[in-house]
């Protein structure tokens, strides 16, 4: 057993994931004593709760190590890309008056429709390449197109694989997907990507996390940070409290452990 303590659970539990280096969801947490304050000081105790790194199957680190890898080559291919000067343009020293002025071509609607559509073909090839170097056989459709949104389906007999623990794997091909676009004249386009209707489940959990919270927050009078999560999911959460009166949510933290925080209005 690995013992942490703390004056409250909360405070051994920090203590644990500080000394571990780790996330609250990459560990199993079990409190062995609970605090007791004594009296006049006498049989005070401080809480102590057992922390162990959860085990994580060798072959979903390397699902999401090769997601992440690629995610990280292409940023830093279209990073380090330079950004061509307009032709004929030169750099003065001193102002000069313009003697012409160049109209900037007018994109057609047409055009605008085309392009996108050319970049949601590319990133279902794009995204096909990366599952199948993570050797997972996967086929994958649009199952809905908007003008501003695409849902992309994978379907597979390795659907937990693809999913990834707490949806990292299907997170990390989706901001992913979401990169291609941005950089293939699609960026006004939000992408999701889905399979086996786990973003429907996930709705469903984050729902109802959001109001149990909101209740032990209310009846605590303390705030709760809930676990990191994606900006989308976050974003559900506090659509879900949004109407509720009794408690407040704000993001707190940076990428990739930003985390929603629920406490008392």
């Amino acid at each position: 057993m690995t013992i942490f303590t703390g004056k409250t659970e909360e405070a051994a539990i920090a203590a644990g994931l500080a000394a571990l280096n780790c996330e609250r969801d990459q560990v199993a947490i079990k409190v062995v004593a609970t605090p007791r304050k004594g009296l006049l000081g006498i049989g005070r105790r401080d809480a102590m709760v057992d922390v162990v790194l959860k085990p994580v199957a060798e072959e979903e680190k390397q699902a999401v190590k090769a997601a992440n890898s690629t995610a990280a080559t292409y940023s830093v291919a279209h990073a380090s890309t330079p950004t061509a000067e307009p032709a004929g343009e030169a750099v003065a020293t001193a102002p000069v008056a313009p003697t012409t002025t160049e109209e900037q071509p007018t994109v057609t609607p047409e055009e605008r429709r085309q392009q996108r559509e050319a970049a949601v073909d590319a990133v279902q090839d794009y995204l096909a390449t990366i599952v199948e170097q993570l050797g997972i056989d996967a086929s994958l459709e649009v199952e809905s197109s908007a003008h501003r949104q695409v849902r992309l389906t994978f379907t597979t007999d390795k659907e937990g694989l693809l999913i990834g623990k707490h949806g990292r794997t299907i997170n990390a091909l989706q901001s992913l997907a979401q990169l291609f676009l941005n950089h293939n004249g699609a960026a006004h386009v939000d992408i999701e990507l889905d399979v086996a209707g786990y973003r429907e489940r996930r709705t469903v959990t984050l729902t109802r996390l959001a109001e149990n919270t909101a209740r032990e927050v209310v009846a605590t009078g303390k705030p709760i940070y809930l676990d990191p999560m994606p900006s989308f999911e976050r974003k559900q959460i506090h659509a879900v409290l949004a109407k509720n009166r009794y408690v407040t949510t704000y993001s707190a933290g940076k990428e990739p452990h930003r985390a929603v925080v629920i406490e008392p209005a």
